[in-house]
């Protein structure tokens, strides 16, 4: 397993080894022994998300109990942001952006204090996570997806969004 450290502290990026052969392909999607080293945190619930094509979810974050997250693309592809909310980081509100392609099998942590988002660039994309909390909705906070201090280039201009990321604020100065 190939592993990559970014600026963010705790951000990683998991490319597992593939076996294959003509039946078609074998991998760990996780291990605990094998992540430990890198995840500190426990995971305790598995997600699932499915978006269609232009679909854009996030940026979301819990501020109460944050959680560490680990992504993994099933099918797909999509382009994924995560953005420091750590008030004590050197890098608070900067943000990385990965292009993930489930043919790639590539896998990203994104540790608590981290908020993510991500936007659908295939018909169907199916995107599961293992998180280190359980979700509490009184516990989450979300930031719009366009906002002008983050400046995430998008490669979008008018994506789905639900309801509750349109009512997200931006940052203020």
């Amino acid at each position: 397993m190939k592993v990559t450290k970014y600026q963010i502290k705790g951000l990683l990026k998991f490319k597992p080894q593939i076996f294959k052969d003509t039946r078609g392909y074998f991998f760990e999607s996780y291990n605990y022994d094998r992540y430990k080293k890198y995840i500190k945190e426990k995971f305790v619930q598995d997600d699932h998300s499915f978006s269609k094509k232009n679909v854009l979810r996030g940026i979301h974050f819990q501020f109460k109990n944050p959680q560490g997250q680990l992504f993994y693309l099933i099918t797909g592809k999509i382009f994924l942001v995560a953005v420091d909310f750590r008030l004590d980081s050197k890098t608070f509100l900067k943000h990385k952006t990965f292009i993930l392609k489930s043919n790639e099998h590539e896998q990203i942590y994104t540790p608590p204090g981290v908020g993510c988002g991500f936007y659908s660039l295939e018909k169907n994309n199916h995107l599961v996570y293992k998180i280190t909390k359980t979700y509490k909705p009184g516990n989450e906070m979300g930031v719009i997806w366009n906002d002008n201090i983050l400046n995430i280039k998008w490669p979008c201009k008018k994506p789905i969004i639900s309801d509750k990321d349109k009512s997200y604020s931006k940052i203020k100065n």
